[in-house]
């Protein structure tokens, strides 16, 4: 069972996702630039190698598969690699109606979850980097820390109040580092998404997937949602 926290009244504005811009959270994987990587003439980026008898450029590792089981989980039951589809409908959105500028809707937090011993990685199938009307988010909240004098206000649960969002495309792939909450997969516009998700899991529930219901305070109107620009329901794009 989840546990619970209430969270203040507040609006995150989603950006788009950038590597700059998600680092402290984990890993961005795209063709860095978009580049026609196959022209004689290109210079190729510093961890990229042309291979395949010149008709491919690799980039050299991209981002990092992390297993802490071993040596973090309490049970230290052996961590495997694992490889899942998720298949994701478009969320619903709620309409705001007094967005500050242009046209936007509103996804409402309600669930965080984190991974504490291995990182996530998700990555999208058939969805194109320019789609205008599909695209996905990925909301991200760094853990609460203990207090100078070691007397933390539940440290390892999220911080809430430094919670980001990202709009990402077809083009890029995420992983999320070992520990980092992050909202379930949310999927924005008109069509399903299908995602290959790669990490480490032992079986052992709590060391798996770790998650928190969040809440608004008592008497609130509204609680932690994020403002998307450009998408007012969960099917249409203005």
């Amino acid at each position: 069972m989840p546990h619970s926290m209430t969270a203040p009244c507040l609006q995150v504005h989603a950006t788009p996702l950038t590597q700059g811009a998600f680092e402290s959270f984990g890993t961005v994987v795209e063709n860095q630039g978009h580049a026609d990587l196959m022209s004689s003439s290109t210079t190729l980026p510093y961890n990229a190698i042309s291979v395949n008898q010149g008709t491919a450029t690799k980039y050299i590792d991209v981002t990092h598969i992390l297993n802490h089981y071993d040596t973090h989980a309490p049970s230290r039951r052996a961590g495997k690699a694992v490889m899942n589809m998720f298949v994701c409908k478009p969320r619903e959105l709620r309409r705001n109606l007094t967005p500050e500028v242009g046209s936007r809707g509103l996804f409402d937090i309600k669930i965080l979850e984190c991974h504490p011993f291995t990182t996530q990685t998700f990555i999208p199938l058939g969805l194109a980097r320019d789609d205008p009307y599909t695209q996905y988010m990925v909301i991200v909240a760094p853990q609460l820390e203990k207090a100078p004098d070691g007397v933390g206000k539940h440290p390892g649960l999220p911080d809430v109040n430094k919670i980001k969002a990202f709009v990402a495309n077809g083009s890029q792939a995420v992983t999320y580092g070992a520990g980092t909450w992050h909202a379930p997969m949310v999927v924005l516009g008109q069509s399903i998404v299908e995602f290959v998700v790669v990490q480490y899991a032992n079986g052992v529930a709590e060391e798996d997937c770790q998650e928190v219901e969040i809440r608004p305070k008592p008497n609130a109107q509204e609680g932690l949602a994020v403002a998307i620009e450009g998408f007012d329901t969960a099917r249409s794009r203005l």
